[in-house]
């Protein structure tokens, strides 16, 4: 080994014991400071190329910029060549930088903390605000001073050559020339430029936060409309653009502008129109245009959807010199499908899912920024926060979470080896002849492409337990004993005849009635139809939960003038499908006018102005879900305001489990109002189905005709004495515990459950689903899905119970006329948080509540009754 050899050895054991030596708040042990400019970060296709400031980009002739982390002289360099410099006529320049991790400038160059072991990988802080990385950076300039006290006025950093190779060396340093970022720009004020500098931390590669949206609208609405906006990350690349992307669409609604001129260039979005009637686009153009599920699913519950991504689209093509976002993701797509390498295959999943989520909160932001201002009737006003504004819309969250972060595999979309173009068949009417065209060519706000209309009556619906039978409302009954009734969606003829039964039998009273889906509905001909995706035509679309009345009945009338508009196009005739018995699927088409499509609105209206005597709500509940506390209150609300004599219909899809738990609310609830508090069945109600169900011993009922809580015994509790039984669950034992009047009020309930369970018993669905994931040889797919289910059927019954309790004590004693106190359900629930710990614990660890002892599994029996 010759001397210089020598000597590298020794400079490299050195730099090895500084490292592990270090000491610092910041600079600590087995950290390293790396030049934050590497070989091969400038994009050479980029025009002007400014020294010391790679990567820079205008945004066409916008106000709006990008730029990789620059030197000192790189940021002077760019103000210039904008128009912030010293002298002369100069313009204001807001700077962001984007960067969340600490950076230091050392004699005029960036540099970052690194971990030594992994000196090419960011340290992700996220989550961190302005004020906590700008401590970070002030300390790590002090850390920098004093370790290079101890060396001479000189700190070790690593530069990183062509070839990929780090090199350590020293570099001179004076109080002077270590500055953090803040302390650059406040010197360039000092010099004279007009900057203003804004720090807006984000994580690398992930979508900005609502709150990070926040702070650059409020900023970016501050300063003059002639400011140039100006964005940095580290390479300029996804968190600059998207950056950009968000000031453009800013910038764009403080100017007035409706968008902006399109390109015809390759890569561009390509929108399906009238001028390409003849041909149905390909799903691989469709990927190309940003279409996958999660967006087409967002684009419909959003009003302004469609313009939304339009917009959203025209941006991100206008910013793209560094990256097209869609591009970007379909890259990502296209490497998942055919890496062979795993690891390398979950790492692109991870940016395809990371990616399409930005895709995704930019266009909900397009939207706030479009909805917000035109509600001020001015430019965009801040009065409204981005993150309330998504906050007030949890189906947002609950299309992301159903679509894309619980199934990224299934977010990918589908391959297709079709043409560019497909040439379309078409019938002797000039309509074409396959449902899958026509789904791929619409372009409605709701009714969008690869959607289709699905009639809401599925054969063999109507249970055959039930001894009445009414034509268009399948599923129809009464509650014995109250004024209460469930049925399945109805046709127009079937409501009517709904109201011909109950006003025949109970004296024309009138009705209130309760619609409980949460999907939109339309009515065609008198029928109704369900939005379906083509790929799942008899599967519900779950992925708008929290949908509110407002935004859902929107929807559906955004759908009817999609319908519209598409029948015009097709002669007057809307294709639809229907599903036979065996669950075969075909397609017919409806010849429609403005009078024959109506919204589930409309057509109460319609019957009222006919005369008849009835109310309609709306309580959007999703499928297989337990109502939330608000819908409760809703419900509650609803049925206090009634009319003394009113009778109370509940409708959702087939009629059964949100119907069934609508039933149940309304019956407990005119206990309350009808008997005051504790609330019990009165004697005169207590029938012997009732002695079918109750196993009491001695006196069935107190001096007052109540029914005596210590001989309460239902049989659902203790017909297992061997076995299972309900009661064996420990969580519903410890919240009927938790109540004075616990056991009185889970009495009534558990009776007014039995006289609901025409379909379906809410209590003894728990059991079902319990003996199914207890059961050997079970496929694990059975009984992950029975778990979910029972879930959810437990937490159903458990907010029935604390119902029941709310419902029992005085709190709700003002809202029907019985005493002062008025707390509403939702406020009553949050004064007890033990029981929203309850409810979570049933969330987060099903399987602790449906696990059968050893020993009591040897005479368990066989799943009976109701079919899971």
């Amino acid at each position: 080994m010759d001397a210089g050899e020598m000597e590298d050895v020794r400079a490299a054991a050195a730099a090895e014991e500084v490292i592990s030596s270090r000491g610092g708040s910041v600079l600590g042990k087995k950290t390293i400071l790396k030049s934050d400019h590497f070989p091969g970060c400038q994009n050479k296709r980029l025009s002007p190329q400014i020294d010391g400031a790679p990567n820079y980009r205008q945004a066409g002739s916008l106000r709006v910029h990008g730029v990789a982390m620059p030197t000192m002289e790189g940021i002077a360099n760019v103000l210039n060549h904008i128009g912030a410099h010293k002298k002369g006529k100069q313009t204001r320049i807001l700077w962001h930088s984007l960067r969340e991790e600490p950076v230091i400038y050392i004699n005029g160059r960036p540099f970052v903390l690194r971990d030594v072991e992994k000196p090419f990988s960011n340290l992700e802080y996220t989550g961190i605000n302005r004020e906590r990385v700008e401590q970070m950076e002030f300390r790590l300039k002090e850390d920098i001073l004093q370790e290079a006290s101890r060396y001479g006025n000189k700190i070790l950093v690593t530069d990183e050559l062509p070839s990929g190779q780090m090199v350590d060396q020293w570099e001179s340093v004076v109080y002077d020339t270590v500055k953090t970022p803040l302390e650059v720009y406040e010197e360039l004020q000092h010099q004279g430029y007009l900057v203003d500098y804004e720090r807006v931390p984000i994580t690398d590669e992930k979508a900005p936060k609502e709150g990070d949206f926040d702070n650059l609208v409020r900023r970016i609405s501050q300063v003059d409309i002639e400011t140039e906006i100006v964005f940095n990350c580290q390479m300029g690349r996804g968190r600059t653009t998207t950056g950009m992307v968000i000031a453009t669409l800013v910038y764009l609604n403080r100017i007035g502008a409706s968008g902006i001129p399109r390109t015809g260039s390759i890569g561009k979005v390509f929108y399906a129109g009238n001028d390409v009637d003849d041909y149905m686009p390909s799903s691989e153009e469709a990927i190309l245009r940003g279409e996958y599920a999660v967006i087409r699913s967002l684009v419909r519950v959003l009003e302004g959807g469609v313009e939304g991504k339009r917009q959203v689209d025209k941006v991100i093509d206008k910013c793209d010199s560094m990256q097209n976002l869609r591009e970007a993701i379909a890259t990502y797509r296209n490497n998942i499908l055919r890496q062979p390498d795993e690891m390398k295959r979950e790492a692109s999943l991870s940016f395809f899912v990371e990616y399409l989520e930005r895709y995704y909160f930019l266009i909900c932001f397009a939207v706030y920024v479009h909805s917000v201002s035109s509600a001020h009737q001015t430019t965009l006003s801040v009065e409204v926060s981005f993150s309330d504004w998504m906050r007030a819309r949890p189906e947002l969250y609950s299309i992301l979470r159903r679509l894309l972060r619980r199934d990224p595999m299934g977010a990918l979309g589908y391959s297709s080896s079709k043409p560019p173009l497909t040439k379309i068949v078409e019938s002797a009417n000039g309509r074409p002849q396959d449902m899958d065209v026509v789904a791929a060519m619409r372009n409605g706000e709701v009714l969008g492409r690869l959607t289709v209309l699905k009639s809401d009556h599925c054969p063999g619906s109507h249970s055959l337990n039930l001894p009445e039978r009414v034509e268009g409302a399948p599923n129809f009954r009464e509650i014995p004993g109250f004024p209460v009734y469930g049925v399945a969606n109805p046709t127009v003829d079937g409501i009517r005849a709904v109201i011909q039964c109950i006003s025949t039998s109970k004296g024309g009273r009138p009705v209130l009635w309760h619609n409980m889906r949460e999907e939109p509905v339309i009515y065609i001909n008198g029928k109704p139809y369900v939005l379906r995706e083509v790929e799942r035509p008899c599967k519900n679309m779950l992925e708008y939960t929290g949908i509110d009345r407002d935004r859902v009945e929107r929807m559906e009338a955004r759908l009817k003038e999609d319908i519209l508009r598409e029948a015009e196009r097709y002669g007057g005739a809307i294709m639809v499908i229907h599903e036979t018995d065996d669950g075969e699927i075909f397609d017919t088409w409806e010849n429609v006018d403005n009078e024959a499509v109506l919204t589930p609105l409309e057509v109460y209206k319609n019957l009222v102005s006919e005369g008849l005597p009835i109310k309609y709500a709306r309580v959007p509940i999703t499928d297989g879900k337990a109502p939330k506390s608000s819908d409760f209150d809703t419900i509650a609300f609803n049925v206090t305001a009634a009319s003394k004599g009113t009778a109370f219909v509940f409708n959702c899809q087939m009629g059964r489990g949100r119907t069934t738990t609508g039933t149940v609310i309304a019956c407990l609830l005119k206990l309350r109002i009808d008997h005051g508090r504790p609330i019990r069945i009165p004697v005169c109600q207590y029938d012997h189905e009732d002695d079918a169900i109750y196993s009491t011993g001695g006196d069935a009922t107190d001096h007052n005709g109540h029914l005596n809580s210590e001989s309460w015994k239902p049989r659902t509790l203790t017909k297992l004495n061997s076995g299972f039984g309900i009661n064996d669950i420990l969580l519903l034992r410890k919240i009927t515990r938790l109540f004075d009047n616990g056991i009185e009020c889970r009495q009534t309930l558990d009776t007014v459950i039995d006289r609901c369970s025409a379909l379906q018993n809410i209590r003894q669905a728990v059991l079902n689903y319990t003996r199914v994931i207890n059961q050997q040889h079970v496929e694990p797919r059975v009984r992950r899905v029975a778990l979910n289910r029972g879930a959810e059927y437990l937490e159903r019954y458990l907010k029935l119970i604390a119902f029941s309790a709310y419902l029992g004590s005085e709190a709700f004693d003002g809202f029907c006329g019985q005493g002062q106190t008025k707390i509403s359900f939702k406020g009553w629930l949050q004064q007890r948080p033990e029981i929203q710990t309850m409810k979570w614990s049933i969330r987060l660890r099903p399987g602790r509540f449906f696990t059968v002892p050893h020993e009591q599994k040897a005479t368990y029996p066989p799943p009976q009754g109701q079919a899971v």
